[in-house]
Parts: C-alpha cells; structure tokens; sequence
C-alpha cells in the first residue's frame, strides 16, 4: 500500500509518497513494520479544542545534520578529515550541496525553533542562513568540542524573543549545553540544547553526562516547578534507556493521563514511538531513537503553551535509500567511506504545540 508522508507546509499535503517497503524495510525484533514518518493524536497532553478558541501552533524540531564543516582548517578544531586535499577531498562543491542539502530539509520542517547539532562553527551557520527560504535568527556558541562540533538554535524572531543564553559545562559533556530563557508566543519558555557523548564512550562516562543534564534541569526547575522547560537535541541513547528513565527521569506523556504531572519528570511522546519500534538513524539494520524532544509537566494543561498532541519522526523520500543495499538508511554525506552527496545519517524530529487561548465569557 501507498501512504502519504508528512505535511510539508501546513495544511498543504506533501505530494511525494513512499509504501511501506520503500520507507521503512529493516525488520525490527518483534515489531511490525511501519511507515517511518508517523503522526501521533496523544491525548495525554491536550484536550479537544473548543470552538472559538482557535490555537496557535508552534512547531519545536531538532536535527543532526552529520559534520556540516566549511572546507577552511582550522587549528583548534579535529576538522583534518573535511579539507580539500584530506582523503574526504572536502571541496567547496560538497560543501555547498552539504548547505543546500540541509537547508532544504529545514525548510520543508517549517519549524518555529529548531536546534542543530554537529554544526562546525559560525561561518557555516551563515551559509545555512544564506541557503535557506525561511527566514530565522540564531544562536550559536562554540562548544568546546575537541572535533569542533557545535549546537545551533534557530527561531523566527516573529514568534520567539530570546532574554538570556548561558552555556553550561559539566562532568562527562563532551560539548557544552546551551540553554536560552525566552518569550515563545509571550510566554516565557526554557530551552536547553544538547549533544551528549556517542555510545563509543565508556557508560560511566556517558552517565555523568546525563548527570550534568539532570543538575542542570534541576537548576531550573526546582523552586519553579510550573517553568516550561524543553530539552531536545541528540542524546545518543533511546528515551526509554536506563540513563534516560533512572537520570533524567524521562516518562511516557501517556503517563500523564491517570495522575498529576511529576514537577521533577520529563514527558516525552518519543517513549511510544521507540517501542513501536520507530527511529531517526539505523545502525547495523538496526533502528534507534537518539533524537526526541522533552517537556516539564507544565506543559500538560491550562491555557498558554501546552504540547498539541503532534510529532513525529520527519521523513522525505529524497532523505532515505530507496534501492541498493542501503535500502531504508538515511542518505548520508558519506557511505562506508564513499562519498554520496546526501544529507545526514540521522532525521529530524519535531513536536507541535498549541498556544490554547481562555474561553471568552459569552455576551448575551
């Protein structure tokens, strides 16, 4: 069977279709198989809309866009492998198809605040800027990361007013967390953007890294258990893993649907895409859910921001193999070492929410 993917603007259906074959052929233990890309109607957050109250939605993404790197060497960062005359033969020509690459991603995203991991440096986030449609503001700050990879905030400056940027370092973060107070839609909102260490590293290492996360949203959230704080980026480990559910005490936001939010939990509807057995990248024809998104329980009611019950794992075709023995993988940059001129081993994911408005008192 043929089914359509996601919506690429909104409201406007996206025209390029994939059968389930095509998107999603690497078999999963004991899961069905299932269109890569998925839209979830969760309640657990929201409620249905009243007439006359109309929400306004606003779209948070995040995206490894996998070593976007400017074809300059530059000294104090590892970025040997991605020059002209490195083995990569890191030319301005892949360079350029790198930027249009992923701008063109991001602007079928349309999201209102998207975060970017492995970006290499300043100059590379104005490329981007350059490629784009969209039209953004961004924050960027180098990271510290030994191989030069960086975290961006993107945001339309229309919707989203940044009032404080602050870079956190800790034990075990290999690249510093950025984290950015803000006026989404008026209200203020707390952002906090990460890349944490690969699975490569050591699992005690790899703790103290969620632990500096786990500290950090502490910081924020104790004395302030009503913040609305969301944490989105690269985590390299599933929502569901140990350090994610023992740390940074991440929960299923179907949790929220018998009980009052946990003002320490995050909620996440990417729990329930991973034990369907969804994922952003594949490793060893293995899917895996590195990248999601995580709320405070503020989010969960009232009026203002609230999640919208929208999100999803965003896939095109011209994002996945199509034939060959990559078929279902990501198109990368690079393929075993071969250049292939694609986009990143990892997709993005995005999550919807709504600015609900109170009821207007009725007029008689």
């Amino acid at each position: 069977p043929i089914l359509r993917c996601f919506v690429t603007e909104r409201g406007t259906p996206e025209t390029s279709t994939l059968s389930l074959h095509d998107a999603l052929p690497i078999s999963y233990p004991m899961r069905p198989i299932r269109l890569l890309s998925v839209l979830l109607c969760a309640t657990a957050f929201c409620c249905g809309t009243a007439a006359g109250t109309e929400p306004d939605r606003i779209r948070i993404a995040c995206y490894n866009v996998e070593s976007l790197f400017d074809t300059v060497p530059d000294p104090s960062a590892g970025d040997a492998e991605f020059t002209p005359h490195s083995p990569r033969r890191w030319n301005t020509e892949r360079y350029r198809m790198k930027i249009n690459h992923i701008s063109r991603v991001i602007d079928d995203l349309d999201a209102d605040l998207l975060a970017l991991a492995e970006v290499e440096n300043e100059a590379v986030v104005r490329d981007l800027m350059y490629a784009m449609r969209s039209d953004y503001n961004y924050i960027h700050r180098n990271s510290g990361d030994p191989r030069g990879m960086d975290v961006v905030l993107l945001y339309r400056g229309s919707r989203f007013f940044p009032t404080r940027v602050r870079q956190v370092f800790g034990r075990g973060l290999t690249r510093s967390l950025l984290t950015v107070d803000g006026e989404l839609l008026g209200e203020s909102v707390t952002l906090i953007l990460c890349h944490l260490p690969s699975q490569m590293n050591a699992a005690r290492y790899r703790a103290e890294a969620f632990r500096s996360l786990r500290r950090t949203v502490d910081s924020l959230l104790t004395g302030s258990p009503q913040r609305k704080l969301v944490v989105l980026g690269d985590f390299n480990a599933e929502p569901d893993a140990r350090e994610s559910r023992k740390i940074l005490h991440v929960r299923p936001e179907t949790a929220l649907r018998n009980a009052p939010a946990d003002p320490s939990a995050l909620y996440t509807p990417f729990v329930g895409l991973r034990r369907q057995g969804y994922g952003t990248l594949v490793y060893r024809d293995r899917r895996q859910l590195f990248d999601y998104i995580l709320v405070s329980g503020a989010f969960a009611s009232g009026n203002g921001l609230r999640y919208g019950g929208r999100c999803g794992i965003f896939v095109r075709d011209y994002l996945i193999h199509r034939s060959g023995p990559w078929k279902g993988y990501p198109i990368r940059t690079f393929q075993a070492g071969r250049y292939t001129g694609g986009y990143s081993d990892h997709l993005p994911v995005f999550l919807d929410f709504e600015n609900k408005k109170p009821e207007s008192p009725e007029v008689r």
